[in-house]
């Protein structure tokens, strides 16, 4: 019997790990598989680790990997490829946005043969019309600069076969934007649609100022377009300049006419610092990466880890159960 290991970060979901399980179980009750659930807990500071404990306590297969502190749920996603280590690995949140439900159409699709199978949403009318239209124009800029095409509309509720996760475990770059590397490794990979539901209890914990970080990091980990706008855009703005002071000479050589409106002047070259002030920027953002990844950090750290055992024989090795960066 094939084994399967479910990976759920979780930060501060005291209010959904409960109705999570209860919703869970049946589903996994019902399929031929061996399971078992990953709940990573990222650092929560509520109840979330005496829920954690109640249920390790409950169901043999559930199990509680906790961080030192909060890494963040691109990390806490990493933190659980790392240690899964059956056939298959699912990913999904605790607040039941991503429905239990939908897990054996996952698995149809894995035994036919995908490697990679995508959650996409099937309706995104749940969410307010500002989430939509920002998601909308992040995913086609995305994939408008990024060599790679990345699946719009596709959360990190996925399906991974082992040898996709043996590859994401080879990248560990410290700017984690794991829905690009799934595209980025490749493999057969499908899309199942399904229905996005509202979340149990709690509050989202992106920010709008989380969101257009997450996006900025994504841009500049999957692009180097800003870079090559920067460039071509100073080019421009030189050219323009260069002719503006070939102009300004004829004027002056030529007809004797010295050129008036110094107002112009002035917002021109504001204009032109406020350009170099942007490639600096641009530059700075690119380099700030270059500095995270050489300072080669674990991308977390494990406080205490209670897992169910493996009874397969893709078990994780002993720095990726260190949380080092390999």
């Amino acid at each position: 019997m094939k084994s399967i290991d479910i990976v759920v970060p979780a930060f501060n979901e005291e209010g959904c790990l409960e109705p999570f399980y209860e919703r869970l179980r049946p589903v996994l009750d019902g399929l031929p598989y061996r399971f078992r659930v990953l709940i990573v807990d990222d650092g929560s500071d509520d109840h979330t680790p005496e829920v954690c404990e109640r249920l390790v306590a409950r169901d043999p297969r559930v199990g509680v990997l906790r961080l030192s502190r909060n890494f963040g749920h691109q990390a806490a996603l990493t933190a659980g490829l790392d240690q899964a280590g059956a056939d298959a690995v699912i990913t999904m949140d605790a607040d039941l946005q991503h429905p239990p439900e939908a897990l054996p159409d996952f698995l149809n699709a894995w035994a036919d043969g995908a490697e990679l199978v995508s959650g996409v949403r099937a309706s995104k009318q749940r969410a307010r019309l500002f989430k939509r239209l920002t998601s909308l124009v992040f995913y086609k800029v995305l994939n408008l600069v990024s060599p790679v095409k990345i699946t719009e509309n596709a959360p990190d509720f996925r399906l991974l076969d082992q040898k996709v996760v043996r590859a994401l475990r080879d990248l560990r770059e410290q700017s984690r934007f794991l829905r690009g590397m799934y595209a980025w490794v490749g493999f057969r990979q499908v899309e199942v649609k399904y229905d996005e539901h509202l979340r149990t209890a709690g509050q989202s914990h992106y920010r709008n100022r989380d969101m257009f970080l997450f996006a900025l990091s994504a841009v500049l980990s999957f692009s180097r377009a800003p870079l090559r706008l920067a460039t071509l855009f100073g080019l421009l703005v030189s050219g323009l300049a260069f002719a503006f002071g070939v102009y300004a000479l004829i004027q002056n050589l030529v007809f004797h006419e010295v050129i008036r409106g110094w107002t112009s002047l002035a917002v021109l070259l504001s204009f032109l610092s406020g350009v170099q002030l942007l490639t600096l920027g641009v530059l700075g953002e690119y380099l700030g990466q270059v500095l995270e990844e050489t300072k080669r950090r674990p991308l977390y750290l494990v406080a205490d880890a209670r897992l169910p055992e493996l009874h397969g024989s893709h078990r994780p090795n002993d720095d990726q159960e260190r949380g080092d960066p390999g």
